[in-house]
């Protein structure tokens, strides 16, 4: 795969011109204070906390869900859904309906669905609506070396929402088969999240036009005349955000046909006294309208009045407001001179960027551009906590604290080298839309996790593509704000319906060091533990999921609609 080499250098060129904050870590490899022994024990500790939990004025139905192990029924989940049913009625009196265990065999045995069927939040739901139920209490089991991990949460049927629930640690007593797990489910000697605090400390929550100062845009000679005009301007909502409104006309839609380098941006720039010294890195709310690559960056002026920038790259969905929290650790250099001094003011910003928002699917229905970024609760935040040391990303935060770019290559603009070593850019007609989304999902190995999926659009235009020993490519990225020298390997949790092997690249930004591995992948949690030798602080990690072309012709031949999925969990340096 000749691309492979030059993507890295590729992005970063790119990039160089274009989540609770506290963490709680529950050791693994040790055994907890409150370990509840025997599985009538661990039966009445889930009752007494669930009836806790739904207690109240209000009268609920709850059902009862199987317990499951890796999205397969656990080998005591009939005793705990027997046993539970009994003790939750017991324990609630009038004030909760408690279905009964027959009735979710009889729900089962209408839909024909195996357990395994039914490890999705949406199938869940929906049984439990079939049950009359207004709440349904669903656990996930982990078995750990010498104990067992279940997590219990209560869900409402109507909303989907999680309205609560809990961790407990258990051991069986002779006479219980346990449940087994996959050798590769837990990192040896790793850690799990559970939750955490942070300090935030909000420098502008209502923005109004005097904090605001506006870089509008930036283009280069190589756009010609195709550029008819470009502008933005800044304002603030009656919902008390502020927003960069940006538009741009041109002399055609397929503005990339003879695409050249070029750096068409639109800047967002916010100048405090604010002085971060004592804080980890930015907090702020985004909202992308209709489109999803953006970079945030922090800036200074040296002692000599050259400018210092410091930018983080991102893929964020589109119409959705995302918090995050980016750590000063995560921010690439992208300019020459000093370090940042943190004891004095920094400036902070947003670019969005016109190229890549182009070859990601975005801006292409009209000769006319014109959107909006939407920015929010702009401030600094504090860990109370510091992440423990290794751990890169576990997904289990609401807040995104590792910001990505994922994206897929090959859509559109693709290196033909028949003709020459150096390649000839060339276009791929066979892909007519693409649609790129990240999501937490609850129900992971020791939480939420990360989920990559997609879909294009393709013809049979793409057929030409294929012939030039080209492939549709998947690629997520993330720049580490861990240390890495005092480690030597690097490890991770991944699965995918669709991609079955990954082409992974480690690089250091400051020392251009450089590693790069090959491994498999399937539909089960596979642990990838890849040695490495040495590597910077400032280390970029790169994944590339290869689109296998069975998954392309399956789809030609039906409705032309390619959708993937990969879920990842886990990054962790060893």
């Amino acid at each position: 795969m000749k691309y492979y080499s030059v993507l890295f250098l590729t992005i970063l060129l790119i990039t160089a011109c274009s989540s609770t904050p506290e963490n709680q870590i529950v050791q693994v490899n040790s055994e907890p204070d409150n370990m509840i022994y025997g599985i009538d024990s661990l039966v009445g500790s889930i009752a007494e906390r669930t009836v806790s939990l739904l207690s109240g004025d209000v009268s609920r139905t709850i059902a009862v869900y199987y317990f499951t192990v890796n999205g397969q029924e656990s080998n005591i989940s009939d005793y705990l859904i027997t046993g539970l049913t009994t003790e939750i009625a017991n324990l609630s009196g009038n004030e909760t309906t408690v279905v009964s265990r027959q009735g979710l065999d009889r729900v089962m045995s209408e839909q024909s669905l195996m357990v395994s069927d039914l490890v999705s939040e949406e199938t869940q739901v929906n049984i439990g609506a079939l049950l009359g139920a207004d709440v349904i209490l669903i656990g996930y089991i982990v078995p750990l070396d010498d104990f067992d991990k279940i997590n219990i949460q209560i869900i409402e049927v109507e909303s989907g929402a999680v309205i609560g629930g809990f961790f407990l640690d258990y051991k069986l007593e002779d006479g219980f088969i346990r449940d087994t797990a996959n050798e590769t489910i837990v990192i040896d000697g790793g850690a799990v999240q559970v939750e955490g605090i942070t300090t935030v400390k909000t420098i502008y929550e209502n923005f109004n036009g005097s904090v605001v100062s506006l870089s509008p845009s930036h283009y280069e000679e190589y756009w010609g005349d195709r550029i008819q005009y470009a502008s933005a301007k800044t304002g603030t909502s009656d919902e008390g955000y502020g927003y960069l409104q940006f538009e741009a006309e041109f002399d055609t839609i397929d503005i990339m046909k003879d695409w050249e380098d070029s750096d068409l941006n639109f800047y967002l720039i916010f100048r405090t006294d604010w002085k971060s010294e004592n804080q980890d890195g930015i907090s702020f709310g985004v909202f992308p309208e209709g489109f999803s690559q953006l970079s945030a960056f922090i800036q200074q002026t040296d002692s000599a009045g050259e400018q210092i920038t410091r930018m983080a790259p991102m893929s964020l969905n589109p119409d959705k407001w995302t918090e995050m929290q980016i750590p000063f650790s995560s921010f690439m250099d992208i300019s020459e001179g000093d370090e940042i001094d943190f004891s004095k003011p920094i400036t902070i910003g947003f670019a969005v960027p016109y190229l890549d928002n182009f070859t990601a699917g975005h801006f292409r229905d009209s000769t006319f551009l014109n959107s909006r970024l939407r920015v929010d609760n702009l401030g600094l935040f504090k860990l109370n906590e510091p992440d423990p040391p290794g751990l890169i990303e576990a997904y289990q935060d609401d807040v995104t604290r590792a910001p990505a770019v994922f994206r897929v290559g090959g859509s559109y603009l693709y290196v033909d080298y028949s003709e020459s070593d150096a390649g000839v850019k060339k276009r791929n007609d066979g892909v007519e839309s693409e649609s790129l989304r990240t999501s937490l999902i609850e129900d992971g190995p020791g939480g939420r996790f990360l989920r990559l999926s997609g879909e294009l659009k393709v013809n049979n235009n793409i057929q030409d593509f294929l012939e030039t020993e080209e492939d549709l490519y998947v690629i997520y990225s993330l720049t580490s704000g861990v240390d890495w020298k005092d480690f030597e390997s690097f490890s991770m949790l991944i699965r995918s319906d669709t991609f079955e092997a990954c082409y992974m690249e480690i690089a250091g930004l400051d020392n251009g060091e450089y590693y790069s591995a090959d491994f498999s992948l399937n539909s089960s949690w596979t642990q990838i533990n890849k040695p490495f030798s040495s590597t910077s602080k400032s280390t970029r990690i790169q994944f590339i999921f290869a689109i296998p072309r069975s998954s392309i012709q399956r789809s030609l031949r039906k409705d032309g609609i390619l959708s993937f999925f990969v879920d990842l969990d886990q990054i962790m340096l060893q």
